[in-house]
């Protein structure tokens, strides 16, 4: 099967292939699929793209009518699989949710963004493990030494005289 080139064609018919490959992308074909059916390599088609910025943001436009084409074809194939399709069909419709996924992150992705507006108050709760210590001798010296710093730096007040005197007889 010969390919066109990208030198081969004129501005207008890069633009026709184009607006083909969007509506190819409205119907859940991809880049690839309607590229073939033209009889053009689908790499260059994605040059054509990415060097038109008016189709590019077209084909971004797009982007999300594909991966819902994906996905309603993914509940299509597991609507109509049987006990002798079952295994082909469901690796068909784990590449279809990845494709959808990929095509519409926000509709389809795994990854959910929430964004809020106004005041959020954050609390922070520590908790520690109840896993054993290992170095025991060394956390009880860390322990003496916390509490030994702590009295240098500030000293136990004496008790006024009188208070506790029978204690230390």
């Amino acid at each position: 099967m010969a390919r066109k080139k990208a030198e081969a064609t004129t501005p207008a018919e890069r633009r026709g292939v184009l607006e083909q490959v969007l509506e190819g992308m409205a119907n859940g074909k991809t880049v690839a699929d309607t590229a073939r059916l033209l009889k053009i390599d689908p790499g260059t088609v994605r040059q054509w793209l990415v060097r038109d910025p008016a189709m590019y943001a077209e084909y971004q436009r797009m982007r999300p009518l594909l991966g819902a084409a994906f996905a309603e074809e993914a509940i299509r194939v597991a609507r109509e699989s049987t006990n002798q399709t079952s295994a082909q069909d469901r690796t068909l419709i784990d590449t279809l949710k990845w494709a959808a996924a990929k095509s519409a992150p926000t509709e389809y992705g795994d990854k959910q963004v929430v964004q809020h507006e106004g005041q959020q108050t954050l609390q922070v709760k520590v908790v520690e493990d109840d896993v054993p210590v290992r170095n025991v001798k060394a956390l009880r010296e860390a322990a003496v030494t916390a509490v030994l710093e702590a009295a240098a730096r500030s000293p136990i007040p004496a008790l006024p005289r009188g208070l506790g005197d029978e204690e230390l007889e």
